[in-house]
């Protein structure tokens, strides 16, 4: 990257420093924005897009940790390099501001100069990301709401990473227009698909997704949350979903994606793409047609039945169709069938708790047991 394309942004309430250090960075070829204050300096970087941002931690208004913590929030600064430039000498505060997130702390001096000079240009250098297998991917789709397929994909997900040691398990709710597993697990954070989504495709996707999604608690696997509000799931580019779950099973060995009931553009490219698709069915007459109209299409699409795991859930009611009915109304054999389990799976999802925890010799659980194993199973067979 050529100096001349590269902005600096410059945040130091001293004059002096600031000053000198804006007329170094353009004679160097840089272009050099400045703030003197922590408030200024926040809203610079999160307009201007600097490549690099230089920070005197003493501040006027904020103080250095407060101001690296917000930058690390937004996703608009949260991989731009921080150097720390400072007169303390003080090891706490250093510590501080590098597990915020700052790439560097420089002592001001009379070499500092050419130190800040030397890691701008190591900081810019691009990274070549190492080229991996992509990783393997099953979709959770149902052809009508209310029957459970949020907490099927989030608890078999849960069991297959617990079996699947050292290989990394990322859940993406791509469900619309409101997530539903973040509610499940117990996360209540702001990060989710539509975040990832907006990103420009390319490294800075890449680094999102290996940096942003966290490893829930209890559950194993790495979540991408659905979007919050039904206005967030409007400003969802779809067009960049395609490439949002490719660049995912770059970073993951195995990715569930739970679709709802979505049969779009934006999941019909999920769907074909799906090593394993699984097909979560009620018990009622309505569903069931449904779901053979959804078959049709999948088979008009040529998908492979034999990529098909049909699950029938009578956890949400006993009443309604048998599995024999069921499978010869649609043309497709159920693998396996949820007991009815009374009010276990609410209680474990309004404990945000997985079933096998929280209910672990409930029939329910040896169920999800086993359709975690021959999840496994399909997806060791089928190609990347």
């Amino acid at each position: 990257m050529e100096p001349a394309s590269v902005s600096i942004l410059i945040i130091d309430g001293d004059s002096t420093s600031r000053n000198y250090l804006s007329a170094m960075l353009v004679q160097k070829g840089y272009v050099a924005l400045t703030a003197s204050l922590g408030r200024e300096g926040l809203i610079s970087a999160w307009k201007d897009q600097p490549a690099v941002i230089l920070l005197d931690p003493v501040l006027p208004d904020l103080s250095g940790l407060e101001v690296v913590t917000r930058l690390r929030q937004d996703r608009r600064t949260a991989t731009t390099p921080i150097i720390a430039l400072s007169v303390e000498n003080d090891p706490r505060r250093m510590n501080e501001l590098m597990a915020a997130g700052c790439s560097e702390y420089i002592l001001k001096s009379g070499q500092a100069l050419e130190a800040i000079l030397e890691l701008i240009v190591r900081l810019l250098q691009p990274v070549e990301t190492p080229v991996r297998k992509a990783g393997k991917l099953v979709a959770f789709l149902s052809a009508k709401g209310g029957i459970g397929t949020s907490s099927l994909c989030a608890n078999l997900a849960m069991c297959v990473a617990n079996r699947e040691a050292g290989r990394r398990v990322a859940v993406v709710d791509l469900v619309l227009p409101l997530g539903s597993i973040a509610n499940i697990v117990g996360y209540g954070e702001q990060v989710s698909i539509v975040d990832a989504a907006l990103l420009p495709p390319g490294a800075q996707q890449l680094e999102f997704c290996e940096q942003n999604l966290p490893l829930i608690r209890g559950w194993d696997f790495h979540l991408l949350a659905g979007p919050t509000n039904p206005d967030a799931a409007n400003r969802l580019p779809g067009d960049r979903i395609e490439g949002l779950i490719q660049t995912i099973l770059g970073c993951y060995d195995l990715v569930f994606i739970d679709l709802g009931r979505s049969l779009s553009r934006i999941s019909l490219p999920v769907i074909q793409k799906a090593n394993v698709i699984v097909l979560v069915l009620g018990t009622d007459l309505a569903t069931a047609t449904l779901t053979r109209t959804v078959l049709d299409y999948l088979r008009s699409l040529k998908i492979d039945a034999q990529n098909i795991y049909a699950i029938q859930n009578r956890a949400v009611g006993l009443e309604g169709m048998t599995r024999g009915e069921v499978e010869k109304m649609i043309g497709l054999p159920i693998r396996a069938t949820m007991p009815y389990m009374g009010g276990n799976f609410t209680v474990a999802n309004n404990h945000h708790e997985p079933l096998m925890t929280r209910f672990p010799s409930d029939s329910g659980t040896l169920l999800i047991s086993q359709s975690a194993n021959e999840l496994r199973e399909m997806l060791q067979r089928s190609r990347s």
